[in-house]
């Protein structure tokens, strides 16, 4: 049986997910250079975290 985590289509959407909550943070809650910190970690995590879950499928 296969994980959930080997679909790519997963393992982007919990990246994009994540980083519509922290922009939505970010352009809601926050103001300077917070702002631009949650926008830069959002970056950081909808280009990460799919790489990651992609190593957690491997096993």
């Amino acid at each position: 049986m296969s994980s959930a985590l080997a679909s790519p289509l997963v393992r982007y959407g919990i990246g994009a997910a994540s980083a519509a909550a922290l922009l939505f943070l970010a352009f809601t809650a926050a103001e300077g250079p917070t702002r631009w910190f949650l926008v830069l970690l959002a970056a950081a995590e909808f280009l990460v975290t799919p790489r990651i879950l992609e190593y957690a499928a491997e096993g």
